[in-house]
């Protein structure tokens, strides 16, 4: 239920993609903003992707809350519901294995918020908000915009759209932009399988460019996903599980970190591999991939490596100023919150980077709006002392514990969706 008693009536809300702070500063209208509001960095979870990013920024729920890791997905390990089958052939996915989980409009919508939500190219924007700030509401409304901010677009349409937004929500009411990602520099692109296949782990015919799954043990896929071939789960298995899995993983884990290298500068470009169970939890860890590889920056995953294919060379220099947002360290398209409003500090700086899925919460504390089913906490560091006493922050996050209905509701899911 929302807090019926708070001051705020009115919020407006821009969710922005592709857009980086320093670019925007320059505009009076966002000088202001830093100067009334409060600013945090966010980061993502791995694995970045565009439409993953998209979830998390604007739902406040984490990948494995509703089984969404990847846009892209080998086909065999789908459910049978959704197209799985018995090829390793690489499909597009662009939501999770239920529900996809309810965004910032569906959750004020729940509380009683009248909400008008739009997307507006930049061009449009100014013109767009100033339409939707004309009138005045009579309960509490929230105006939100979703906008791509393309490289070299005038900003000026931005700070119009600001001052409309500011002009219409006065000091009393919310004014946010809210950024989802912005797209990283990619200095190398990196095809995993091909060194997978030059260290035997992947059994290649030579003849005609494609794999031998019976004979290899693992594979590269997606924006960071690392499979292991495994004997009963995958249709040409060729792990068993338990002893052999454990022996495969775990070398992969302490190999391709430091044997996988640019021979010509020695450049290493994985940071970190990760067990499933060290990002991951809930009910959907079943369908997350057995480990997750996190390059580092300047490094991202070859369009090749992301369908079970191979390149020429290990790795390609893409044109300069690339950029991407998908398989890229999770700091290199950081997105951010800034926002104006009574509970929150003004010309406070967040001393530490918050989770993407902070964003969320920390509007709807703002709002002074009690919420459930988000993974997100609100940032604390963002608002007054005195607003926090009367307005202590709580986690909106469900428990991870399944009680024995919730476990009978997942074997009937997995039983629906073909698992078991």
């Amino acid at each position: 239920m929302s807090d019926i008693q708070t001051n705020i009536q009115k919020a407006f809300v821009f969710f922005l993609s592709d857009a980086r702070l320093d670019d925007l500063r320059e505009l009076s209208a966002v000088q202001d903003l830093l100067a009334q509001g409060a600013l945090v960095e966010l980061e993502p979870a791995p694995i970045t992707s565009t439409q993953s990013l998209y979830y998390q920024a604007f739902s406040g729920r984490i990948p494995a809350s509703f089984g969404f890791f990847d846009t892209l997905m080998p086909r065999c390990q789908l459910p049978r519901a959704q197209g799985g089958g018995d090829d390793y052939q690489v499909v597009e996915v662009n939501s999770g294995r239920d529900a996809a989980p309810r965004l910032l409009p569906d959750i004020l919508r729940t509380v009683g918020w009248s909400v008008d939500y739009q997307e507006s190219s930049l061009a449009e924007l100014a013109k767009q908000v100033q339409a939707l700030t004309a009138e005045q509401p009579a309960s509490a409304t929230c105006k939100i915009v979703s906008c791509t901010l393309a490289a070299g677009e005038n900003r000026k349409a931005l700070a119009e759209a600001l001052a409309s937004a500011r002009s219409w929500v006065g000091q009393d009411g919310l004014l946010a932009l809210l950024v989802g990602s912005q797209a990283g520099r990619v200095e190398h692109f990196v095809n995993v399988n091909n060194f997978l296949a030059d260290m035997g782990i992947i059994e290649r015919d030579e003849q005609t460019n494609q794999v031998n799954w019976q004979g290899s043990l693992a594979y590269y896929a997606g924006h960071g996903q690392l499979w292991i071939n495994l004997l009963g789960r995958d249709p040409q298995g060729a792990i068993h599980p338990q002893s052999e899995f454990e022996e495969v993983t775990e070398t992969l884990i302490k190999a391709l970190p430091s044997k996988l290298r640019d021979s010509d500068t020695g450049a290493t470009p994985i940071e970190r591999i990760y067990r499933k169970e060290e990002l991951y939890s809930g009910e959907y860890l079943f369908c997350a991939p057995d480990l997750v590889i996190q390059f580092k920056p300047g490094f991202a995953p070859s369009p090749n490596s992301s369908l079970v294919a191979f390149d020429d060379t290990l790795f390609t220099t893409p044109e300069a100023n690339t950029t991407s947002t998908n398989g890229v360290h999770p700091s290199s398209v950081k997105g951010f919150l800034l926002a104006s409003a009574p509970a929150f500090v003004p010309g406070r700086v967040a001393s530490s980077t918050a989770p993407l899925i902070a964003g969320v919460p920390s509007l709807l504390h703002a709002l002074g709006v009690e919420f459930s089913d988000v993974d997100g906490t609100a940032v604390s560091e963002l608002f007054s002392e005195a607003y926090l006493a009367n307005h202590p922050i709580r986690s909106g996050g469900r428990s991870q514990e399944l009680s024995e209905e919730d476990e009978e509701l997942v074997i009937n899911r997995l039983r629906d969706l073909g698992y078991i």
